[in-house]
């Protein structure tokens, strides 16, 4: 007994420590190093973030009305952006990064665990498609529907492995265009998919979207890491009409017809970046 308390007050000891430690470091470390290491970083992908980062009453960092940007416009845009350590797993060993944004209604909340084998845990609600800019600056598009995603990554000795669920209710676009080729409009949409992560690469596992007269899937490697809008992407959409559907946009299936690979089934590979999505 005598033995587990003095274990027990070492711990507490070393999380009280390790507390006043980024408590201090906190108040001293300067804000405008943070934006020119983000500035820097984000700049090797064309990419900028405004406005610049504040500090919270608690150690934090934030980003009130956040706009990350590049060369063809606005991508994402937050209310609020915080990013913080929590304090409590310190007392039983663990650091924890919680990150939350508040984008249109919407919120996303991720906590990332620096050590032990939980690393990641991902919760999102209520977030507009029509709140995200990426959507007309990047593919020309107009977009609707709420996206959900719920999911937990472990650390292994390769890397992180895991699930990611993702649904979007109520989906409709219109004015897709990838390179030279559109994508048929449509809307009312049922979603359903998952990412899936292995030994830390990410992959995006059958992504269907069916609505009335179509029946879409899509799949492929999802760039991940430091250098992730730049990698050139790997995925391909499976586009499945019913003859009163293609009849009305036959205009973009004429243009689809190359990527015909059976009857009524066109098989469409998209390459390029996440910037610069293209058919080819």
């Amino acid at each position: 007994m005598i033995k587990a308390a003095l274990i027990a007050r070492r711990a507490g000891l070393t999380a009280a420590v390790l507390a006043l430690f980024i408590i201090f470091s906190y108040l001293m470390f300067p804000t405008g190093g943070i934006d020119s290491l983000i500035a820097q970083v984000l700049s090797r992908q064309g990419l900028t973030l405004s406005p610049p980062v504040h500090k919270t009453l608690l150690p934090g960092l934030a980003w009130d009305d956040l706009l990350l940007s590049s060369e063809q416009g606005p991508l994402l845009s937050c209310k609020r952006l915080q990013v913080r350590p929590l304090l409590l797993p310190l007392f039983i060993g663990r650091a924890v990064i919680y990150g939350g944004a508040t984008i249109g209604k919407g919120h996303l909340d991720v906590r990332y665990a620096l050590n032990g084998k939980a690393a990641l845990n991902l919760d999102a609600d209520g977030i507009a498609l029509a709140d995200i800019p990426f959507f007309s600056s990047v593919l020309g598009a107009k977009a609707a529907g709420n996206l959900w995603s719920r999911g937990t990554l472990q650390r292994g000795a390769k890397g992180l492995s895991g699930d990611l669920k993702l649904e979007i209710k109520q989906l409709q676009f219109s004015g897709v265009k990838l390179g030279a080729f559109p994508l048929p409009d449509a809307a009312g949409l049922k979603t359903q998919g998952m990412v899936r992560v292995i030994d830390g690469k990410a992959r995006l596992e059958s992504f269907t979207l069916e609505g009335d007269g179509i029946y879409m899937r899509i799949s492929g490697d999802i760039p991940s890491g430091g250098n992730a809008a730049m990698a050139p992407l790997n995925m391909s959409l499976e586009i499945m009409p019913k003859p009163e559907f293609l009849e009305k946009q036959k205009l973009v299936f004429m243009l689809l017809a190359k990527f015909m690979t059976s009857p009524g089934v066109y098989t469409v590979p998209i390459r390029g970046t996440l910037l610069k999505p293209l058919i080819l």
